[in-house]
């Protein structure tokens, strides 16, 4: 995971922001969930009361857990292997963000055609999303998966385009 500040000395177009993570940490953020399920498996075999109900419970928890497991090792192998890079740059021309997950939030678009962003909730679902409004009417989602700094990017977006309507707050959201 890497976020940097401009670098005057760089031939391309001046990075604004840069955000970049590699698959392999993901896998490891895996690996590391594997050891809490595991530990939270024999804390409740451990403390768990004797009884009808803890042999019904630990019944589908001996099916769940072992699948949960071998689901998340592989996971963590296919990243592990794969090691594709989650990239987000904004600088003074272009936002671009490039998901090696999923196509569907790759993209890169002129700074220029950016009218602005919006932060919305929705209670009922408890879902957040964040909606970037293009000039030319179109809309892109943009990844909640990333721990990326939303005040760094929206900053960054405005240096760039001061015109880009953005949320008062980057980590509140309005609830529809």
């Amino acid at each position: 995971m890497r976020q940097t500040a401009p670098n005057p000395s760089d031939s391309e177009p001046m990075q604004l922001y840069l955000y970049e993570r590699k698959q392999r940490h993901t896998a490891l953020v895996l690996l590391f969930n594997m050891v809490v399920l595991f530990a939270m498996y024999g804390a409740a075999h451990k403390w768990i009361e004797p009884g009808e109900a803890r042999d019904q419970l630990f019944y589908w928890i001996n099916i769940a857990v072992p699948v949960v497991e071998v689901c998340l090792l592989l996971l963590a192998i296919y990243f592990w292997m794969n090691n594709g890079r989650f990239r987000m740059s904004v600088d003074r021309n272009r936002f671009t963000i490039d998901d090696p997950i999923s196509k569907t939030y790759s993209f890169s678009v002129p700074v220029s055609e950016i009218e602005g962003i919006r932060q919305t909730y929705r209670n009922h679902t408890n879902y957040t999303t964040t909606v970037m409004y293009l000039n030319t009417g179109e809309t892109i989602q943009l990844t909640p998966n990333y721990s990326y700094s939303r005040r760094a990017l929206y900053d960054a977006l405005k240096e760039a385009n001061p015109t880009i309507q953005l949320p008062e707050h980057p980590y509140r959201f309005k609830q529809v």
